[in-house]
This record gives C-alpha cells, structure tokens and sequence, in this order.
C-alpha cells in the first residue's frame, strides 16, 4: 500500500475505537444537559449542549468509502497464478481475460466491523470496536476472493465466484474441450458402425455355402481380415478419454486422430474387401461413408489444436487415402514432447499407411481373416 492509504486504514482503525467512546461521552453530556420538560419538548442547558457538541467534535469522520482500498494486484499475484498449466489454448485466452477483468475492476482491501448489541442499550446494535472483518474483493464491491493470506493464487483467483464460473464455461467445458469431446463420439459412434458391418460380412461369409466364400475371394484376389483389427482404434479412443480428463490437449487429440485414422485404414480395406469379393454394394457404402466422417474428424481436430496450414478438404481426402502426413507429423511432435506415450502409440507410427486388401495374392488366405491385420 501507499503511504496515504496506509493512513487511511490507520484512521478507520482509531475511529472504530475512539469513536465509541466519544459517542458515549457525547450521550452522557447531553442528557445531563437535560432540566426539564413542557409538553413533549425537552428543556436543556445551553451551557451543557455546548459541551456535548465539543466532545463530538472528536469524532473522527470515516465513510464507507474509505473503507475500501484498490491494490496493486500485480504484487500480489504469485506463482502460476495466471500461467496456463494446461495447453488448453483456452485457458491461456481465459487468463488473459482474468488480467483484464483484475486491471479494469481491481482489487480492493475491504475493511469491515461486526454488529453487536450496545452495552449501554441493548435494544440497539453498535459495530465491535474490537473486532474487524478484512479481505479482498474484486472490484469495490464485487465478489470476495477467497484468499488466505492475501496473496492471489490460481486457486484464490479461481475461487472468486464469477472467476471461477468463467473458467468452467470457458475453458472446462469451452470450445476446444466441447469440439473435442463431440468429435471423440462421432469417432466411437463411426467405429462402431465399421465394427457392426464387419460382424456382418463375417456372418455372411459363415452363413454361405461350403467353398462358395473361398472361390469368391479367390477370384476376386481379397481376404476378409480378423474383427481384432478394431481392437487398436478402440484401445486409441480409450487412451483419448482418459487424457482429456486431465484438461490437456496435446495428447489427447493425437490419441484421437491416431484411431480416426486407423479405423479410417480399417473402413476403406474393408470396403475394398466387399468390392472384390461380391459382398454387395450395401457394405462398401457403409465403409467409405465411416472413412468419410472419420476423416472429417481428423481434420476438425487438428483445427481446433491449432495445427498451422490445415487445408480443408485437403487432409480429408489424405487420410482418406492413406496419405496422412499431418496427422503424422502431429502426432510425432506430441511424442517428442511427451516420450512416456511413446508405447501406446508405437504400433501406430509403425502401422504401413495406406494398406488395403485389394493386393493379396491368391491362395494366402483361407478367407478366415488372416491377412492385413497383421501389422
């Protein structure tokens, strides 16, 4: 604080403790001053009023106003106060906002006294002389910031009710978090559909008469692979949950666009099986409609990470040929980043790009699902 408002809490102090002394010997003299009555008028001694009036000139004047203060917030902030510890790019903006909102309203030390009964008459309330109320508030008016000793943390910032609130509105369930979190359940709902139809061309290919599934693939020079080859997108998908629930979005999203684009690999060799060995139409559609929105997930995504010279439609049409480098180069800078992940995401930087089923030579599988999802 300034040397001035250092005075000026100094006078709010005194005045809480000499002025209700001075209150009552004011009320002693100037009832003493009272000789008399006619009527309902009170006759007093003008000598005694004097005196009265001179004691509560010793009063010392304070309004609420002085007992408010604006600080230098920027003295008090400590620690990461307003660091991002996310790289939630809306928490960085949503900070921003809060050193705004603290210049433009300030914070201000409060100062305040409880109300008791008087001892001289209890039927009416008086402040405590000996008890005071302090804390920091966000404006002069505004909401309490829950500090305990003053100082500003991220914690007593974001304790501040309306602070507080923005944060969850903002960067908790904000627009990265949401976009995220709507593109995490197409992702789930799209491999689910891949899996479902997959279930389907194997049931056909059970149900069908004995050699009449093998010649079909035979001829048309295809395998139809293991249903296990939905097992890595879908423990990628799981991973993405569990990051987001820490509020980052660095491997959250490379989780996420890892599976996209592996069931995006899954759907179109399957769609090149239904194809080749005369499975019908139906399937193929449903395949290039899950590498269709898949992409479109991938590309969504790493928009809303911010990943610079995204073109739309451009990294659509790549992940949906196998050609993700984005996706790639995303996903290997997460890693240098973040090498723990590294073992979850092995299999994927591993995993061939752009495979698909059409070019198995004849007689390498029996059709039971032997063939691509061998990575």
């Amino acid at each position: 604080m300034t040397a001035a408002q250092i005075d000026q809490v100094q006078r709010v102090f005194d005045a809480a403790v000499v002025n209700p002394v001075v209150q009552h010997e004011y009320r002693e003299m100037y009832a003493k001053s009272v000789t008399g009555r006619v009527g309902s008028q009170y006759v007093h001694d003008e000598r005694l009023v004097r005196k009265a009036d001179g004691i509560a000139d010793g009063l010392i004047q304070v309004s609420d106003r002085d007992k408010r203060l604006r600080l230098q917030f920027e003295l008090l902030l400590i620690g990461n106060a307003l660091t991002p510890i996310t790289d939630n790019p809306d928490e960085a903006a949503y900070l921003k906002k809060i050193r705004a909102t603290l210049e433009q309203k300030g914070v201000w030390l409060r100062i305040g006294q409880p109300y008791v009964r008087d001892p001289d008459d209890r039927s009416r309330m008086m402040l405590d002389p000996r008890k005071f109320d302090v804390w920091l508030s966000l404006g002069p008016e505004g909401d309490a910031i829950p500090s305990k000793d003053g100082s500003l943390t991220r914690e007593a910032l974001l304790g501040t009710t309306v602070l507080g609130a923005g944060y969850y509105t903002e960067v908790h369930v904000g627009p990265v978090q949401r976009a995220l979190k709507k593109e995490l359940a197409r992702l789930d709902a799209e491999i689910e559909a891949g899996l479902e139809e997959h279930d389907r061309l194997i049931k056909r290919k059970s149900d069908a008469a004995p050699g009449v599934a093998e010649i079909s693939d035979f001829v048309g020079r295809a395998d139809l692979p293991s249903r296990s080859i939905w097992n890595y997108p879908q423990q990628l998908l799981l991973r993405a949950r569990e990051e987001k629930v820490g509020g980052n979005v660095s491997m959250m999203p490379a989780f996420l666009m890892a599976a996209a684009v592996v069931a995006a690999r899954n759907a179109q060799s399957l769609s090149t099986y239904a194809d080749k060995s005369a499975a019908g139409a139906a399937s193929a559609v449903t395949f290039l409609k899950v590498v269709k929105t898949v992409a479109e997930v991938v590309e969504i995504v790493l928009t809303v990470t911010g990943v610079g010279g995204i073109v739309v439609g451009a990294t659509r049409r790549a992940v949906a040929a196998g050609t993700d480098v984005a996706v790639e180069q995303f996903i290997a800078k997460q890693i240098a980043k973040h090498p723990e992940y590294t073992k979850d995401l092995v299999q994927f930087v591993r995993m061939p790009k752009g495979t698909t089923l059409g070019g198995m030579k004849a007689g390498q599988s029996s059709g039971a699902g032997t063939g691509w999802h061998k990575w």
